[in-house]
């Protein structure tokens, strides 16, 4: 009797319990919130995760998007509340959930539009500081430069098709890579020089070089042969090994080879001393001492050791000797700017005002950049860069004082042309833009002849186009030109369409078409009257592009490619 009530509360009690049970399984499935609401949630969810992919696989850095996958991350692992007598809190929930999914999805979104702009400007940059190291080995007659040259023109096509970040990207590091690889060029070749000058030396000494003879001219082959940054490297290094293996040959010539040091040593104590009129006693002692341990050297030991000082005292007096032309040239540079700017100006009859025709040459133009050279070079390769910016900016200077006094007619070859032509090695080049800026006139030259010749209007004086050595980095055919400057500049201007644009500057410095321009040509860089227009449509000249007639550029857009080069003077 016992057992059978306990029995009979156990089954009582189960029986309450499933009740129970049934009841809370109703009352959660009554309660799930409002399905559209959670499908919408799940929907987002979907959309942000096909984003991500696709931003991966476009080439959005992974760093940048992982703070938003956490934030995805978080919200996955996330329930909705439990609500017994309404549907509410739960509709709240995935709405939220939603919401915050599109929020993420709009990130990633933006986050690709920002990446993209950035890698493309910085494809961009990296393709001029490719384009001017080239110039600069161009400059400098190195026949070798013309594989980058071809590079440069593959990754400037490369550029004009890019449509995402990891295009952009691939674009930089090869852009970069030859930058580097066109630097070490000089390196390379200096060791070379080096190697070779040696051997002339020990050969000088009747010392045989068949050996190091060889070696040289396998090391000239690797020299022409090296396209990457590791193939200098590399030959850089094998070169100083050479010269290491010829220093105990060289031990024999060492009498001779120092007498060449020190006569080195005497001329750039006399330079320094012309550039900059400095103390240079202490060099001058180190001289004399240097000069009587070279004559009372007697043993292997000695040579080496008043060798070893000789080229410590060369090289303690680079820095400064360096600094000391640089800044020389600059203030050369800066007086000339001046003195030829003071004596020959354009007079306004627009203003009344007077301007110096060699305004793009001065503190708003590239006088700045020389002088920023200058300022901010702390080794030597800084000063030297600056040397070699400044000697060529003087040349493109001095072309301009040439052109202004040249009779001849602006539609005829200019012996100014052909003399900086000449001196970057392109005047046999297949598209040469020569722009004349006293005379406002383009000249475009292949293989040595000219072809056309157009009146142009360039940058006005508080905007000037910069005179140098440039190529066309973009062409774009029809484009839209927006200002970079706030509304209310007086630099502003309304999205302009443009038909034929080439940039030959970065920054925003093109050819292209003007049609609200009537007059080209001397005066149309100043403030003037349009003859097309009245006083309310006066006129000035560019923001530092090069303006053309529409029907003049159409002829040149089709007649030019990347391959362009570009000279203003």
């Amino acid at each position: 009797m016992v057992f059978r009530s306990a029995a009979r509360r156990r089954v009582e009690k189960g029986s309450a319990l499933c009740l129970l049970l049934s009841l809370f399984i109703f009352l959660l499935s009554a309660c799930g919130g409002n399905p559209q609401t959670q499908q919408q949630a799940s929907k987002n969810k979907q959309a942000l995760d096909t984003a991500l992919a696709q931003a991966r696989n476009i080439g959005v850095p992974a760093n940048l998007l992982q703070p938003i996958m956490q934030q995805e991350q978080q919200l996955t692992v996330t329930h909705a509340p439990l609500s017994l007598f309404g549907d509410q809190p739960v509709e709240v929930y995935y709405q939220d959930l939603a919401m915050r999914y599109s929020q993420l999805l709009t990130q990633v979104t933006g986050l690709e539009t920002q990446i993209t702009q950035q890698f493309d400007y910085q494809a961009s940059q990296a393709l001029q500081t490719m384009s001017n190291a080239l110039a600069e080995r161009q400059d400098q007659n190195f026949v070798e430069a013309q594989t980058f040259a071809n590079e440069l023109t593959t990754y400037q096509q490369a550029l004009a098709k890019a449509q995402y970040p990891k295009d952009y990207a691939r674009i930089t590091a090869e852009a970069q890579s030859g930058t580097q690889a066109l630097h070490l060029m000089g390196p390379a070749y200096d060791a070379l020089t080096s190697f070779q000058k040696v051997i002339k030396q020990l050969q000088s000494s009747n010392i045989d070089v068949t050996g190091f003879t060889q070696e040289a001219q396998d090391d000239l082959q690797s020299f022409k042969n090296a396209t990457k940054p590791a193939d200098f490297i590399k030959l850089i290094d094998l070169i100083n090994s050479q010269l290491n293996e010829t220093t105990t040959v060289s031990t024999v010539a060492i009498p001779y080879v120092g007498q060449v040091k020190l006569n080195q040593f005497g001329n750039d104590i006399q330079l320094i001393k012309q550039y900059d009129g400095m103390d240079v006693s202490l060099y001058e002692h180190e001289l004399q001492t240097d000069q009587q341990d070279l004559n009372s050297a007697k043993t292997v030991s000695d040579f080496l050791r008043v060798s070893a000082q000789i080229d410590a005292d060369i090289a303690s007096i680079q820095l400064p000797l360096s600094q000391a032309q640089a800044n020389y040239l600059l203030q050369k540079f800066q007086d000339e700017v001046k003195s030829w700017g003071a004596t020959h100006q354009y007079h306004d009859s627009f203003n009344g005002q007077s301007y110096p025709l060699d305004y793009e040459y001065d503190v708003q133009g590239i006088g700045s950049d020389a002088t920023a050279a200058v300022q901010s070079a702390q080794t030597l390769d800084d000063y030297q860069s600056a040397i070699d910016l400044i000697n060529n900016d003087l040349l493109h200077l001095q072309m301009m004082e040439q052109d202004y006094a040249d009779n001849t007619p602006y539609n005829q070859p200019h012996q100014e042309d052909f003399t900086l032509m000449n001196h970057y090695g392109i005047a046999n080049a297949s598209e040469v833009l020569v722009v004349s800026l006293v005379e406002q006139t383009l000249r475009y030259y292949q293989y040595g002849k000219l072809v056309r010749a157009f009146h142009i209007t360039s940058g006005q004086y508080a905007l000037p186009s910069p005179p140098g050595y440039w190529q066309i980095i973009d062409r774009e055919s029809p484009t839209v030109f927006k200002s970079s400057e706030p509304k209310g500049s007086a630099f502003w201007y309304p999205d302009t369409k443009i038909n034929f644009a080439m940039e030959y500057h970065a920054g925003g410095y093109f050819f292209h078409d003007s049609w609200w321009r009537v007059n080209y040509g001397v005066g149309t860089n100043f403030p003037h009257y349009d003859t097309g227009g009245d006083e309310a449509f006066a006129g000035d000249g560019s923001h530092g592009c090069i303006n053309m007639a529409e029907n003049d550029i159409a002829w040149l857009y089709p007649n030019t490619d990347y391959n362009a080069k570009v000279i203003l003077y």
